[in-house]
């Protein structure tokens, strides 16, 4: 007579397991109210700033520079590793991991802990204040991953077999889908970044594959869907096609510039002392922040939706892009705690625009949402999770193939300018001190 499953030796119920997965979901939840409760204070802080900078402009811009100095001084005095985005720091970590000789040591490493997190939000939080071109979603992934490895500490004692690098990725995944809501996004990030020694090696290959059958099968039967055509596309395919090469291209070479940069921060020739780089970065963002009343500044959320939101494209200045990408640049070369994820999603938005403007593209609508994912794939460097965030973010699945498209050949030109990806290098640094 069969054994009842509960009795089967395949089925593990014993005490550790239960630890195992009673960490995981309290650290699961426990990111969701704090990505939460991080996103509500950094959009609470920039309408701070946007009220008080339409009454003020000339006081909030003047004092921009104090707040870049602020937020850089926190960290370089409490947490230094909570600089920047907070990605590269939780791949160090990883890597960090799997070296069996650092054993407890990695468990207690300050690249995630709970105090490089509290720094990361409060260095974050000035840096809005200030008026600088930051994101909150690094920010996310490092906090999440911290959460995570606190708890995991934790109940280590009672579950010795839980391993450190399994709590780094699955926080990290936790994080970007938190940050951006986006659950899919979160598993595509840990398999194309986290586990890039793995998927890197086949990468390409799997992405031009699917774009050529993909351009073929519609090509011959049409833009449908498999249990019916709820949505019609109304741009014929091989246009939205010319659409992104042209875009793909620019967001290649303009996200792997960005990326260049903040991997090598001496192409900037700004000063080594830590207080004079801060307070010129943010002059710099100062100025062009009161120059573009304010558009450069924050995440560049608020512009980007107000242009997916608008009918026409009289008001999006065609400069934009460029002043976004020199805010973000100098905004992260100041030493602040901040992330770049949608400060790319906006570059990438306006590039978009401005190559719809230019060359009269009436769906422009398109182009900012393929623009959006060729930056963050030439920047990045991770053109799967460029589309799948895109595409959840808008719910636009039915341009999945102009974006691939986009995203394979971003991601393909900013390689020959940024050969490794931008999180992979700032993480090796880190790990070289």
């Amino acid at each position: 007579m069969e054994k009842p499953f509960w009795k089967r030796p395949e089925v593990d119920i014993s005490k550790p397991k239960t630890y195992l997965y009673a960490a995981v979901w309290i650290s699961a939840g426990l990111v969701g109210v704090a990505a939460v409760m991080y996103a509500r204070l950094i959009s609470a802080l920039q309408f701070h700033f946007f009220v008080h900078f339409h009454d003020h402009p000339i006081i909030v811009s003047f004092l921009g520079p104090l707040f870049f100095i602020s937020a850089t001084a926190i960290v370089r005095k409490l947490a230094i590793d909570a600089k920047g985005s907070g990605i590269p720091q939780v791949l160090a970590a990883i890597d960090l991991a799997k070296k069996e000789s650092e054993g407890e040591m990695a468990w207690k490493t300050s690249l995630v802990s709970l105090k490089t997190a509290l720094i990361k939000v409060l260095s974050s939080g000035m840096g809005i204040l200030g008026g600088a071109s930051i994101g909150r979603e690094g920010p996310t992934v490092q906090i999440a991953a911290s959460g995570f490895v606190w708890i995991g500490r934790k109940i280590r004692k009672f579950a010795p077999e839980i391993e450190l690098q399994t709590f780094l990725i699955a926080g990290a995944a936790a994080g970007v889908a938190a940050a951006f809501n986006t659950p899919i996004a979160g598993i595509a990030f840990a398999l194309e970044e986290i586990a890039d020694s793995f998927f890197g090696s086949f990468r390409q290959i799997v992405m031009l594959s699917v774009i050529i059958a993909g351009v073929i099968s519609q090509g011959l039967s049409g833009n449908y869907l498999y249990f019916g055509q709820p949505l019609i596309l109304k741009a014929q395919i091989l246009f939205l096609l010319v659409e992104a090469l042209i875009i793909g291209v620019l967001g290649g070479i303009f996200g792997g510039l960005l990326a260049k940069i903040l991997a090598y921060p001496s192409l900037s020739r700004l000063p080594q002392h830590w207080v004079w780089r801060a307070f010129i970065c943010g002059a710099v963002c100062s100025i062009i922040g009161y120059l573009t009343k304010g558009a450069t500044s924050g995440s560049g959320y608020e512009i980007t939706r107000g242009v997916l939101e608008s009918k026409e494209l009289g008001d999006v200045d065609l400069m934009f892009p460029i002043y976004k990408l020199v805010t973000t640049t100098f905004s992260y070369l100041s030493g602040m705690a901040g992330g770049i994820f949608s400060p790319s999603i906006s570059i990438g938005a306006g590039l978009g625009i401005s190559v719809a403007k230019i060359a009269h593209f009436a769906n422009f609508k398109t182009c900012a949402l393929i623009g959006m994912v060729a930056f963050f794939s030439g920047a990045i460097g991770a053109p799967l999770t460029a589309v799948i965030i895109v595409m959840e973010m808008t719910d636009e699945h039915i341009l999945v193939l102009p974006f691939m498209v986009a995203a394979y050949l971003a991601f393909s030109v900013g390689h020959r300018i940024m050969p490794v990806p931008l999180y992979h290098f700032l993480a090796k640094k880190h790990l070289e001190g």
